[in-house]
């Protein structure tokens, strides 16, 4: 049975190396990635995708969606992750 998960996350923790440990953690199991700014929805199919959104899209946070079976446990080691660097941008 999918689950479906979503995590805030600020801009400034957003870097190059967050979006490969989320691109690897979801694809590898396969789970299906959505990524949102105020205007925009896109469904992640490719690292370079997933980048390009984020150059495209200067927001101060973007809405994460993880579609799978395993969506919350990959949300929580994305947290995880993520969380230094959102303490390092206050």
């Amino acid at each position: 049975m999918k689950n479906i998960k979503s995590l805030k996350v600020a801009a400034q923790a957003f870097t190059l190396r967050n979006l490969i440990h989320l691109y690897k953690m979801c694809h590898s199991g396969s789970h299906e990635v959505y990524i949102y700014s105020k205007k925009t929805m896109c469904k992640i199919k490719n690292l370079i995708e997933l980048e390009t959104f984020r150059m495209a899209h200067d927001e101060k946070e973007y809405l994460i969606v993880v579609e799978g079976t395993k969506a919350s446990q990959l949300v929580e080691k994305f947290q995880n992750i993520i969380e230094p660097a959102e303490k390092e941008a206050l």
